[in-house]
């Protein structure tokens, strides 16, 4: 299950990533087939990450 721990490795290399000019405007999506944890779904809320979860992957609609 994804947690914040996660999210903190990923705004690291989104930090790296920015330094080194790179465009990060559109650099929010999280996926994970294990699911996640409560505080990274509140991340989620507060507008820090959007997950995608499996269901969403294979959505066909």
């Amino acid at each position: 299950m994804m947690g914040v721990e996660y999210l903190k490795r990923l705004r690291r290399v989104l930090t790296l990533l920015a330094a080194r000019g790179e465009d990060l405007s559109h650099a929010l999506p999280v996926y994970s087939g294990a699911g996640f944890t409560p505080e990274l779904r509140a991340a989620e809320a507060r507008g820090e990450v959007i997950m995608v979860g499996l269901d969403q992957l294979h959505d066909t609609r």
